[in-house]
């Protein structure tokens, strides 16, 4: 007599696909331009995991910067490992500014997205 006894764990192959909501695009580029295409292709390669530099944690666009709330692989200084980084979208320009955390680098990125756009550098 053959006895079958069910599985208690469910299959993979009967498991129901998992339904996700559609990705949230926080920063929209035109990649004909070519300003906007180098910024695109520099935050590629700042966060790949060949080259990494940093880990990108937020970002949003803001007038003609891309603002990228970011922790550093290797800091310059260990007390500040997190930065706020601004990449232009109108010329090949970076600059960035360094925060002890995660938190005070993403209430700048909120603040600065409050306020009116600027084309200019963290001053």
């Amino acid at each position: 007599m053959c006895c079958h006894v069910r599985s208690a764990r469910v299959s993979r192959r009967r498991r129901p696909p998992i339904r996700q909501s559609p990705p949230i695009s926080l920063a929209t580029l035109d990649l004909s331009q070519p300003a906007e295409r180098q910024a695109h292709d520099f935050l590629c390669r700042a966060t790949s995991k060949r080259d990494r530099m940093w880990f990108l944690f937020d970002l949003r666009r803001h007038g003609g910067v891309l603002l990228c709330a970011v922790r550093w692989l290797h800091p310059s200084d260990a007390a500040k490992p997190f930065a706020l980084a601004e990449l232009s979208l109108t010329e090949t320009a970076v600059c960035w500014r360094d925060y002890a955390t995660a938190e005070a680098a993403g209430a700048e990125l909120a603040r600065r997205c409050a306020e009116p756009a600027a084309s200019a550098c963290l001053a």
